[in-house]
């Protein structure tokens, strides 16, 4: 499967090879991860409910020091599993000049998009695939697969993934009603 990484969840951690006489332990031998996460005093917390996690090998053509870089970037990836309880998404290597990409990984929060409530029904379009979500009191974070054309409700409005004109950048757009 081929994504195309629009935004990141908030949540960053890492985890070091076991080996501690090896040389690669915090480069080849690392794993970084990436989800949702609500600010809380000085720390960010996983609040989840919808369990889940992108995950980015050492080996993998991602820089841990600066993640952003990777953003409008495209990634081979295996298929949205579950385990150990929740969902899991692992980023393989960067493609050069790929073609359109499968889905996008978007991640949108209350602070910025507006209030959303993911126990309705209608809260996002079909094909919009849940990796995981944090809710707390009346903040909250997705890390969401879309398409293009895919939407998500919100109280300020329907966010709808599109590509701007000028350089077939994926955006958020808002308006009234897409569905």
């Amino acid at each position: 499967m081929l994504v195309k990484i629009v935004s990141f969840g908030s949540n960053w951690w890492a985890r070091f090879g076991h080996d501690q006489q090896d040389r690669f332990r915090f480069t080849r031998h690392a794993a970084y991860f990436n989800s949702t996460g609500l600010r809380s005093g000085g720390k960010v917390r996983r609040y989840w409910i919808v369990p889940g996690l992108l995950r980015f090998n050492g080996v993998g053509d991602f820089n841990p020091q600066s993640p952003n870089r990777s953003i409008g970037a495209s990634f081979e990836c295996t298929d949205m599993t579950v385990a150990f309880g929740g969902n899991r998404l692992l980023f393989g290597r960067k493609v050069k000049n790929p073609p359109l990409p499968d889905c996008y990984l978007v991640a949108i929060n209350s602070d910025a998009c507006g209030v959303f409530d993911c126990r309705i029904a209608n809260w996002k379009s079909e094909t919009v695939r849940p990796l995981a979500i944090s809710q707390h009191r009346d903040r909250s974070e997705a890390l969401l697969l879309m398409h293009r054309g895919d939407w998500v409700r919100t109280k300020l409005g329907t966010w709808r993934l599109d590509l701007a004109s000028s350089n077939q950048r994926p955006v958020l757009i808002v308006g009234e009603t897409f569905d």
